[in-house]
């Protein structure tokens, strides 16, 4: 299994290869020379944080075809989960974090177990039940979630002295954790248990026919999915020292969604390219609210028809050109 995934990987040419490094690095030491840029390391921040939500919905609705609508709760799961361990208990923010994921995927768990016996829209009214269950229980559960005030007073992370206190700083637990998780998603898309999900998502019976445990893989699809969104909200809640209901509702869904079906459902760069481009006008979509809503349900019905696959088949489309023209 490892020795067929190395062999994949030094097929992938030196050239991609060098710029991938080069885009890291860049990444790494952009924030330098734009310290005081503080909206721009936001918008960076949180290009990040989505990239990170918007790959468990790869997972999810990409490859095992599974329309999950509960993306935003387990979201908020991570978020609330941080809050409490952090604010309450005074846990340390990098353990929060993991714990945070694995509540968020262990109550993907005991959603997935009924949801998954459904398809289509059954499944996606299930898991929105399930978010519109976990919003509900964020404003009555006053004494533990603040209720529609709010939770204030969230810590922010850091080691020993050492606070992640800015914009500055926090940007570098952003990207560590985006790239963490791209390097995840990546490696996942090229290794058996990818392959099993796609052909899941394919051909569902023919998988089946196969031997494939189509149950089984389908819980842990939505439980790594769901671990995503989890570590994603807790960042958020550290972030912005300030969660509230308002930041987990169906409107962020519909949001998430538009992401997901400009990118491509399978495409993790298509993926990336959406999110880049939302996250950028997001402020001024946001702003037309209501007509925020209209225009997401505009995007996703011209894309769903005119480029199903998404940015992500474009992007496909323009690398075998341009390799079929390349000299060998």
């Amino acid at each position: 299994m490892e020795g067929g995934f190395y062999q994949r990987l030094h097929r992938i040419s030196r050239k991609p290869l060098r710029l991938l490094i080069l885009s890291i690095l860049f990444l790494v030491v952009l924030p330098f020379f734009i310290q005081d840029k503080v909206y721009i390391l936001h918008l960076l921040s949180m290009i990040y944080l989505n990239v990170v939500i918007i790959l468990g919905l790869v997972l999810i609705l990409g490859y095992t075809k599974q329309f999950s609508l509960g993306q935003v709760a387990f979201y908020g799961i991570g978020a609330y989960t941080t809050a409490v361990l952090t604010a309450n208990y005074h846990i340390s923010f990098f353990l929060a974090l993991v714990v945070s994921g694995m509540l968020a995927a262990i109550s993907a768990v005991f959603v997935a177990i009924p949801a998954t016996r459904f398809q289509g829209p059954w499944l996606a009214l299930v898991t929105f039940s399930f978010g519109e269950i976990i919003r509900i229980l964020m404003i009555r559960l006053k004494k533990i979630t603040g209720g529609f005030g709010g939770f204030f007073n969230i810590p922010k992370p850091g080691f020993g002295d050492f606070v992640f206190d800015d914009n500055f700083k926090f940007y570098y637990i952003f990207l560590a954790v985006m790239l963490v998780i791209l390097g995840i998603t990546y490696r996942l898309r090229l290794s058996p248990l990818g392959r099993i999900w796609i052909s899941m998502g394919d051909n569902e019976d023919l998988s089946s026919s196969l031997g494939i445990n189509i149950f089984f893989h389908k819980l842990l699809a939505f439980a790594v999915g769901s671990f995503f969104a989890g570590i994603a909200g807790s960042l958020y809640a550290a972030y912005a020292n300030f969660i509230s209901p308002e930041s987990f509702t169906l409107r962020h869904t519909i949001y998430y969604l538009s992401i997901l079906i400009v990118g491509g459902l399978e495409s993790i760069s298509g993926a990336v390219a959406a999110t880049v481009i939302f996250t950028l006008f997001s402020s001024y979509l946001m702003a037309l609210y209501p007509w925020d809503m209209v225009i997401f349900g505009l995007i996703i019905v011209l894309f769903v028809n005119l480029i199903p696959g998404g940015l992500g088949e474009r992007f496909d489309l323009l690398r075998n050109r341009f390799q079929s023209v390349s000299p060998k």
